[in-house]
């Protein structure tokens, strides 16, 4: 989910307990896609999800939007840090 439509709701974060721990992938994460779908295997494997429910579908395809992000934000990255670390001296 984008993260407009995660703060508007309804979403895990807004269901979320006050005081209930939650942990955020970025698309810049190279790890993210792989680990929603680790999460994805995990909820089929112990019965909490089966492979065509819409949460499964919604994850799944949020990893695939994921890796065709990658390059245009590994980009987008390196100017940032090549504007960051530009020599000061100029």
């Amino acid at each position: 989910m984008r993260k407009s439509a995660e703060l508007e709701g309804p979403s895990c974060i807004t269901k979320a307990w006050d005081n209930e721990m939650i942990f955020v992938l970025l698309a810049r994460d190279e790890a993210a896609p792989m680990a929603i779908e680790a999460w994805i295997s995990e909820r089929i494997r112990t019965g909490n999800n089966h492979p065509k429910d819409a949460q499964i579908t919604e994850a799944q395809k949020c990893a695939d939007i994921m890796r065709g992000q990658r390059e245009p934000l590994r980009e987008a990255i390196r100017m940032v840090d090549r504007f960051e670390h530009r020599d000061s001296s100029l």
